[in-house]
């Protein structure tokens, strides 16, 4: 009892945050300032029909659009490199994965500009193109450093039993290899969503005018004329958190697997 009694404590006090941005998002411009914090309020959907009318869709749908294709394209993409990697060992390998995980570290504010000048000449500022692109490239190391751990733990007898049935490399990969993934590809999933959904310095550089996401939506709400509007903040903020637990609701099943690299057979 007194376990479960401290692990509910230190959950509300990480959860304490969040349901207050909750509330606010709830609450009228009084109430928020309201001294003594008001516990208790009238609940109001005020802020969120504001944000409506004010076109909140738009930065939402950039949003999906971007960080749903990207992580396709990134997971996509590095299944095959993954298997490549693993089954396949060409010289220097090991050099190439090496190169490939340490763009996982790699500053983004030290390639934001050269990106901005090659995308300036090329067009691809302010474009869905050139953002999927550019967070495709940066959530390829993470999917490939953990589907790559998985495959190095599916047996190889698979790979022989389907070459002797005279199915394809790609095939293999598809219908024998693929179905084994689905904790690795739940934590890569979930991770680059993560990552792509919250970004910030590159759709506010890369993305000009015209392309803006939630987090530059919640940024362009801090500063205004007359000061911080919270009330719209908080709702931006509880609008942008849902996809992602909605994302972490759905895979959780595999999610833990994922995070630590092990298989159930």
């Amino acid at each position: 009892i007194g376990v479960n009694i401290l692990a509910i404590i230190v959950t509300l006090i990480f959860l304490f945050p969040i349901i207050w941005m909750v509330m606010c998002s709830f609450k009228s411009r009084m109430d928020i300032f309201a001294i003594p914090p008001k516990i208790v309020f009238q609940p109001t959907l005020v802020n969120y029909a504001y944000l409506i009318e004010r076109g909140v869709m738009e930065p939402l749908k950039n949003s999906l659009i971007l960080s749903l294709s990207s992580v396709f394209l990134a997971t996509f993409i590095c299944l095959f490199a993954a298997y490549s990697f693993s089954r396949f060992k060409v010289p220097g390998s090991n050099t190439m994965m090496f190169f490939v995980l340490s763009l996982r570290m790699f500053p983004p504010v030290a390639a934001v500009i050269p990106l901005f000048i090659l995308y300036r000449l090329w067009g691809l500022v302010g474009t869905y193109s050139g953002m999927i692109i550019t967070y495709t490239m940066f959530s390829m190391p993470l999917a490939l450093g953990v589907i790559k751990g998985f495959i190095d733990e599916i047996p190889r007898s698979l790979d022989d039993a389907a070459r002797v049935d005279g199915i394809s490399v790609t095939a293999t990969v598809l219908r024998m290899i693929l179905p084994q993934l689905g904790a690795a590809l739940a934590a890569v999933i979930l991770l680059n969503l993560i990552f792509i959904w919250n970004e910030f310095l590159f759709i506010y550089i890369l993305g000009g005018k015209a392309l803006r996401t939630m987090p530059i939506a919640i940024y362009a709400g801090i500063y205004t004329e007359k000061g911080v509007d919270w009330e719209y903040v908080s709702s931006l903020s509880t609008i942008h958190i849902l996809p992602i637990i909605i994302a972490a609701f759905i895979l959780q099943k595999y999610l833990i697997r994922g995070l630590t690299f092990g298989m159930r057979r």
